[in-house]
């Protein structure tokens, strides 16, 4: 399942990083409504386990960061090379593309996508079936990224670093991994 979420960013956070080499320019900073925000892109399975994320300025769509973080997935078996691909794929509407749906057929996943209410023009072929009771499973995703914004780093970005951002998320991730592995309930 993938989702996205915008974070607010203070004013101290931009403007960071002027003379490295390796930070891009934005440092996934951009202006939106909201002023300055960072876009999560998250990706997860069914069990609500984060598996890769990435990060974008507020202002990027959601369609343009959705193979990178597709292609961050490497999920080590007993044995052979990770796996990369799953069955199947669910997504919110920000998702709805043509392009993003030749991509998953291309390597064998399912895009369960809700279609928005646009008016498109007719493709030949047999029309696609959409999967409502996996797509309700769909709050799954929601719930990991609201569990690893309720770190008070993640919810409001105070790095000007990009890199810094992302090691940020990344300690999230792995905090939500150990609190659902080492619960007092189970």
């Amino acid at each position: 399942m993938i989702d996205s979420t915008s974070i607010r960013a203070t004013r101290a956070a931009s403007g960071g990083g002027k003379g490295g080499q390796r930070e891009p320019v934005d440092h996934a900073l951009g202006r939106s409504r909201g002023g300055l925000t960072t876009k999560i892109h998250m990706l997860c399975d069914r069990n609500g386990w984060p598996l890769a994320f990435t990060l974008s300025p507020g202002q990027q769509s959601d369609t343009q960061h959705f193979i990178s973080t597709l292609e961050r997935i490497r999920l080590p078996g007993l044995s052979g090379r990770p796996r990369t691909r799953c069955r199947f794929i669910v997504g919110d509407k920000g998702y709805d593309s043509d392009f993003l749906r030749r991509y998953c057929d291309g390597r064998g996943i399912k895009p369960i996508i809700a279609s928005r209410k646009m008016q498109r023009k007719s493709r030949p072929g047999l029309p696609r079936g959409f999967e409502k009771p996996k797509y309700r499973e769909r709050n799954i995703i929601e719930r990991c990224i609201g569990w690893v914004k309720e770190l008070r780093h993640i919810c409001t970005r105070y790095d000007k670093l990009e890199s810094s951002f992302n090691a940020m998320v990344c300690l999230g991730c792995i905090d939500r991994s150990l609190r659902a592995n080492f619960s007092d309930k189970a």
